[in-house]
């Protein structure tokens, strides 16, 4: 019994202490932890599972809204709403298209007079340089003319030859008068209302008045020139050197072409005309509304005879499709990049799955509810008959995300 009792004794004695020891050394343990830096475990990559998946909207691969450029009543509809265009087809008309052509053929003979005009100019030149050195040749003359006479009045008002002319003339007037009065000698004694006496007074009457003029000629021609003589010489010397200065220079202008003026106004004129072609075209190009590219017309809310407005056809070209999310938030966008493979279903055509590939990611987020949503431009790879533009789509994106693992105290 008393061996028993020790043995049992002596366990309970040493649990005891082991209870002790170990509990001194959980102290410790913690004690130390207290003085030592925990460094955290890094980040390691963890896939989410099935990954992020958002809401999104089936789209064209190409879509636009049309609208005309110009304002007016719809004249004609050519493409309505579902049917197929190729890229400039005609899809409606406004009414106006007369008026745009008459002002198109207006401008357009415009065009052609001031090319004409420009060619003729061209072709031109050489008779417009000869005018121009003949033009240069007669000042020069005018100009030699205007000095000799200048020069002559220095002596007298004229120069010896037109001095000379004036007195052979004064000769032939004297001789003229006797010759009328030896005619009026044969009849002066007739009675005054005889003809011949009186046709002979009336010649001797006109050579003595001639006679007398050119006296008078020769008087004013030998005596010495009077101030306003001079100033008038002068004058004219002036005149004729202006005038030769300014034909050489218009010689100088056109002996390498035509006048450089005239030129850039002929070229200005045709530039001019032809930007009102081009205005008037455009004019009449704002009345048509034509397809921008290959496409569908989706929406087409145009009417004959109503006031065309804003918005009122949409176009897509249907022959690939993408979608577009409309609620990725910021925290599945993060490692989301383009020609990332994703899955697509649609609402409305339970069972269809399609592969994708992220095509672009749009950098700027919208606030959406307090959350900034992102969105992401998926191609689809394939197609299929029964998509329609904004049908309801669910992408889901193999996301990969990391995370902190920090080993606890």
């Amino acid at each position: 019994m008393k061996t028993a009792f020790s043995r049992t004794h002596l366990q309970k004695k040493y649990l005891s202490i082991g209870i002790i020891v170990l509990i001194s050394g959980f102290v410790l343990l913690a004690g130390c932890n207290t003085f030592t830096k925990t460094t955290p475990t890094p980040a390691v990559p963890v896939k989410t599972g099935a990954g992020a998946a958002a809401e999104a909207k089936v789209i064209p691969i190409r879509s636009s809204t049309l609208s005309f450029a110009a304002t007016g009543k719809i004249e004609s509809i050519q493409a309505p709403e579902g049917s197929f265009v190729k890229k400039g087809d005609p899809i409606a008309h406004l009414e106006g298209s007369e008026h745009a052509q008459a002002a198109i053929a207006a401008a357009e003979l415009q065009e052609a007079s001031a090319k004409k005009a420009l060619d003729d100019l061209k072709e031109k030149a050489k008779l417009a340089e000869a005018d121009a050195e003949m033009a240069v040749a007669v000042a020069s003359q005018e100009l030699k003319d205007a000095k000799d006479h200048r020069e002559d009045l220095n002596y007298k008002r004229v120069n010896q030859y037109m001095l000379e002319s004036i007195q052979a003339q004064l000769t032939m007037a004297e001789q003229a008068v006797d010759d009328a009065e030896t005619a009026f000698s044969y009849v002066q004694d007739r009675p005054e209302d005889d003809a011949d006496r009186a046709k002979a007074l009336m010649y001797l009457s006109q050579a003595r008045l001639a006679r007398d003029q050119v006296k008078r000629n020769l008087e004013y021609a030998e005596g010495p020139p009077t101030s306003q003589d001079i100033a008038e010489a002068d004058a004219r010397v002036s005149k004729a050197q202006a005038a030769l200065e300014d034909a050489q220079r218009t010689y100088e202008r056109r002996k390498t072409g035509p006048d450089p003026k005239d030129l850039a106004i002929a070229e200005a004129n045709v530039k001019n005309a032809t930007a009102q072609v081009d205005a008037a075209r455009s004019s009449l190009a704002d009345l048509e509304l034509t397809a921008p590219f290959d496409g569908q017309i989706i929406v087409n809310n145009l009417a004959i005879g109503e006031l065309a407005s804003a918005g009122q056809v949409m176009i897509g070209d249907i022959s690939a499709w993408q979608v577009e999310t409309t609620d990725l938030k910021e925290v599945d966008i993060v490692g989301i990049e383009a020609g990332m493979p994703v899955t697509i279903t649609f609402d409305a055509i339970p069972g269809l799955e399609m592969k994708g590939t992220v095509n672009r990611v749009k950098g700027y987020g919208v606030s959406v509810r307090g959350d900034n949503t992102y969105t992401v431009t998926i191609d689809l790879q394939g197609t299929d008959e029964r998509l329609l533009w904004n049908m309801t789509a669910r992408v889901t994106f193999p996301v990969t995300r990391t995370k902190s693992e920090t080993p606890l105290p």
